[in-house]
């Protein structure tokens, strides 16, 4: 049994995940979950522009979706 918490349950931000060659993997809203987390799915072998909006805060950053990537990240920090 997982007990992580995110420090923004419920709230609606603004995503989007954008691969290496430019396509447009995911924009819209998403709002995280009650332990403040949320998901979208992604295809695999793709390394990902990911830039999440909200709260007049935003973060940015790369991810990959590889076999030895992770699968869960908790480093982005809204500023």
């Amino acid at each position: 049994m997982s007990s992580c918490q995110g420090e923004l349950p419920e709230t609606t931000f603004e995503v989007s995940a954008i691969d290496q060659k430019g396509n447009e993997l995911f924009r819209g809203s998403k709002t995280t979950l009650r332990n403040g987390f949320f998901e979208i799915w992604l295809p695999r072998e793709r390394s990902i522009q990911l830039t999440i909006q909200g709260l007049g805060l935003k973060t940015q950053g790369q991810i990959g979706t590889f076999d030895q990537s992770d699968t869960c990240i908790t480093t982005f920090q809204l500023k």
